[in-house]
């Protein structure tokens, strides 16, 4: 179950975004959890009632700040609730004050093995980030960690390219993309082929935590000219042949620009073959099951203006030399990524 952290500076955009995915999921089941500063919690209010009375679970943690004043384990232990019932994402909201490194930490660090780290979305209000980033210069890390970086509010920005430019200036690989309302497409957060296939499970099977369909019904309209604008998402496919574990290692970690998502298998030179995940620069490997000696490796990058000729030229710049000896110890530059590997010794550099 990946777990999505929703990080932004106050009156960015979150709760928009939070309210958008939940209204356009589709089949999908979302669980939430609200972090709130302060004794009312305001957007756990706002999520509950954009929820439709229930239809989705609202964990709200209005206790103060998960990254500085809740015990390091009751983020996990709330988490462990959702990933108990069969849902599809889970979005952790942050609180506007909150320290993003601190909640992507304790999710990436979890010991439950049903929850997977699906990367830090973070939201800057395009209109004002100039101002914002002036009066707040740390803002400038949390950038730097984004996996995805949603410039809310690009209708109202008087230079949107001035915004998009300090984004750079600080996340210069990061896929950013421009929005309106924060509506974010939910496919660049949730793998379609797996939403797909559980869905087809549950079709004939109780309906327990699906998103309230009467929310869709009376979402409102979308046709106008700022109606969910946004960049597009495209995905690139690249089939090939065997590749060099390190260099591939390399290519997961440092994806090419514009990058959000990678998933596929890799056939390393010595044949071993590995099923690959990464979001942004946090990368999982697990031997393939059902193992097909052979068959190709198969890259799937999902994200933001992705230029599919630089993409392909970065694979191919993978590919491993059929006259090479064959080094046993290579393929460990992709084993140290599995879950077994990253158990004891994974941390999250700012």
């Amino acid at each position: 179950m990946p777990v999505v952290v929703v990080a932004g500076y106050l009156g960015a955009g979150k709760s928009t975004l939070l309210n958008h995915l939940l209204s356009g999921a589709g089949d999908a089941r979302i669980g939430v959890v609200v972090n709130d500063f302060g004794a009312v919690n305001i957007d756990a209010m706002l999520v509950s009632g954009a929820s439709g009375g229930g239809a989705v679970r609202t964990v709200s943690l209005s206790n103060g700040c998960v990254c500085c004043t809740v015990d390091d384990d009751e983020l996990e232990d709330v988490l462990g609730a959702p990933a108990a019932r069969d849902l599809d994402l889970v979005v952790v909201e942050a609180s506007g004050l909150a320290e993003p490194a601190a909640m992507v930490r304790r999710v990436v660090l979890a010991q439950d093995p049903r929850i997977d780290y699906g990367g830090l979305v973070y939201v800057a209000d395009a209109a004002h980030l100039v101002g914002t980033m002036e009066r707040h210069p740390s803002l400038r890390h949390h950038l730097a960690l984004a996996d995805l970086v949603v410039l809310n509010k690009i209708d109202l920005a008087a230079d949107p390219g001035a915004a998009r430019e300090l984004v750079r200036a600080h996340a210069p690989s990061t896929p950013v993309i421009g929005t309106v309302d924060a509506a974010v497409p939910v496919e660049l957060l949730i793998d379609a082929d797996v939403l797909a296939r559980r869905a087809a499970q549950r079709r004939d099977s109780p309906r327990q935590l699906t998103l309230d369909e009467a929310l869709r019904e009376h979402d409102h309209d979308h046709t106008g000219p700022h109606g969910h604008l946004h960049d597009d998402y495209a995905a690139v496919t690249v089939e090939t042949g065997r590749l060099d574990a390190r260099a591939t290692a390399d290519l997961l970690a440092d994806p090419p620009r514009g990058v959000y998502r990678t998933k596929g298998f890799v056939t390393a030179a010595d044949g071993t073959r590995l099923e690959v995940h990464a979001v942004g620069r946090h990368v999982r490997t697990a031997p393939e099951r059902g193992r097909r000696d052979g068959a190709a490796s198969v890259l799937v990058f999902l994200g933001i203006g992705l230029d599919e000729e630089a993409v392909r030229t970065r694979v191919e710049g993978c590919s491993a030399d059929p006259d090479a000896p064959a080094d046993p110890q290579a393929v460990l530059s992709l084993l140290r990524y599995s879950a077994a590997a990253q158990s004891d010794s994974w941390i999250l550099e700012d």
